[in-house]
């Protein structure tokens, strides 16, 4: 899941750190903390066409700033941070349990305090036919019905590894109809 603030490097607690203190001094964490800081920007967060476009309807960007020595508003764009929970889960090592507390966490903050935190339902790439991502058929057959129908396969590929549901065989089957389709290919 993705979630877009206007505040660059906005951060939120997941969940509260309990310790136990020790009668030699010491403490016990019982429970670690579970903070989130959302990328910025300029700190390598990526932000899709479409999530700029929702971010823009949405935001209001109160005090926006100017450039120097000009009389033109900054790009709020650059005050934009984001959190993709999948790959902080990857960064942090989260349990598949912990992305779902935070996913939970940030939907709240996203109908509570809808200025600070948007939800990004939508895909940048939208799956290449409705029941795509439910196919459970033959991997071959559908890329040949892929090709077929005229569908780009470097996109139906790209969709497929990042927003789609990462089957490693049909993967392997886009990648061999590229090669496949390359060598048909006569070049000018």
């Amino acid at each position: 899941m993705r979630f877009i603030s206007q505040y660059s490097g906005y951060g939120a607690q997941i969940r509260a750190q309990r310790q136990e203190g020790r009668g030699d001094g010491t403490v016990q964490i019982l429970t670690p903390g579970l903070y989130v800081t959302f990328k910025s920007l300029n700190n390598g967060g990526f932000v899709y066409e479409n999530e700029q476009v929702a971010a823009l309807k949405h935001f209001e960007f109160r005090g926006n700033t100017q450039d120097r020595g000009e009389a033109v508003p900054t790009d709020p764009l650059n005050r934009l941070s984001v959190c993709d929970t999948q790959e902080w889960q990857k960064e942090e090592g989260w349990s598949d349990e912990e992305r779902e507390l935070v996913e939970r966490r940030l939907l709240e903050i996203s109908e509570t305090t809808p200025e600070e935190v948007l939800y990004i339902a939508s895909t940048p790439l939208a799956a290449p036919f409705p029941n795509y991502d439910t196919y459970e058929g033959d991997y071959e057959a559908l890329v040949v019905k892929l090709i077929e129908d005229g569908h780009d396969l470097e996109r139906v590929l790209e969709y497929e590894k990042i927003f789609g549901r990462k089957r490693e065989e049909l993967i392997l089957m886009l990648e061999e109809g590229l090669r496949a389709r390359d060598a048909v290919t006569v070049r000018a």
